[in-house]
């Protein structure tokens, strides 16, 4: 896969997850919802992965059945060179401490009748870390003080943050514990753009100082960019480019990477672009196209598109696309 000295972390291979659903009048017809299928991909030590796509292209589940919390239909998951797919709840639970995950909305996740420093002392407590309430207090207020919270502000409650201060809270949370791995499940995408930025600049810091792992979810390109040492592109639950970060917006491949390319605004106002718009809209995971699931959309598909799955094949070092007319268009 991807190639380079440091040992990847995490293996992901052929990963799918299918969630049936009753159909009909009577709800007697069973169908299936293909929210991630055969996706594979490497996430190496002190590096961040980077997961793009539109919303319902099954990133986010991508993200979840990598830790179990959701289970997924098939596939394999080697952590550390050790396959955690079908690992006992129990065993599982331990090794969450190790792996992480910050979500989405900074709104929901923090329980708003628990003050912020008990939110921050739960996870230790879960896992038995001290003996002492003091030593717990201790921990969380270092953690708390490091995302940018004041000693002062330990006992007030979630609803009297910001949003970008929750979120740095819920970061907090889960750093209290010394995690080697975050999954970050799109962590900015409901603040502005001020505090967007702040928290891209402090988790950044925090991968630095700490030396942690991410898989950085998200549906913004101009953020993947920013924090990403590689980048998966996902389409209706399919991996279809994946490149080193630099590779993928100099040289990309796919023709949805460079329809979600298009669309990343230029710094500079003297470089024009054209906007590639994609014709229709997204199919139903329930019922995906046959062959690539991207031809009813692409501007290049052929005859052969409708009915051929493509390889998802290396083109170059660690670059890796799922299209037949890659490289020539």
């Amino acid at each position: 896969m991807m190639g380079g000295e440091n040992r990847a972390m995490l293996r992901v291979t052929n990963l799918t997850k299918e969630f049936p659903i009753n159909q009909g009048v009577f709800k007697k017809s069973k169908v299936a919802v293909h929210a991630v299928t055969d996706v594979s991909f490497e996430v190496r030590e002190g590096e961040t992965m980077g997961l793009v796509g539109e919303s319902g292209c099954g990133k986010s589940t991508a993200g979840r059945s990598v830790l179990r919390l959701i289970e997924p239909t098939s596939g394999t998951i080697e952590y550390k060179g050790r396959d955690i797919t079908n690992l006992p709840s129990g065993e599982m639970r331990m090794l969450r401490r190790e792996l992480q995950m910050i979500f989405q909305d900074p709104y929901t996740s923090l329980n708003p009748r628990i003050q912020i420093g008990k939110i921050v002392e739960e996870p230790m407590r879960i896992f038995k870390m001290y003996d002492s309430n003091k030593e717990y207090r201790d921990r969380a207020m270092e953690m708390l003080s490091k995302v940018g919270i004041r000693p002062d502000q330990y006992t007030r409650y979630p609803h009297e943050f910001s949003g970008g201060q929750r979120q740095r809270i819920g970061l907090a949370r889960t750093l209290v514990l010394n995690p080697k791995m975050i999954i970050c499940d799109e962590p900015v995408s409901a603040l502005d753009v001020s505090t967007q930025s702040q928290v891209l600049n402090l988790l950044a810091e925090i991968k630095e100082k700490m030396g942690i792992t991410y898989i950085f979810i998200s549906h913004n390109m101009s953020v993947v960019k920013y924090v990403s040492d590689h980048i998966g592109v996902m389409y209706l639950g399919h991996m279809v480019e994946q490149a080193p970060s630099e590779e993928m917006f100099a040289n990309p491949l796919h023709p949805y990477t460079r329809a979600l390319l298009s669309a990343v605004p230029e710094v500079n106002p003297e470089v024009k672009k054209e906007r590639i718009v994609l014709p229709g809209d997204i199919p139903s995971p329930i019922n995906s196209p046959s062959g690539c699931v991207f031809h009813n959309r692409c501007p290049y598909a052929t005859e052969e598109c409708t009915y051929v799955v493509p390889a998802f094949r290396e083109v170059a070092q660690g670059h890796k696309v799922a299209c037949a007319k890659a490289g020539q268009i």
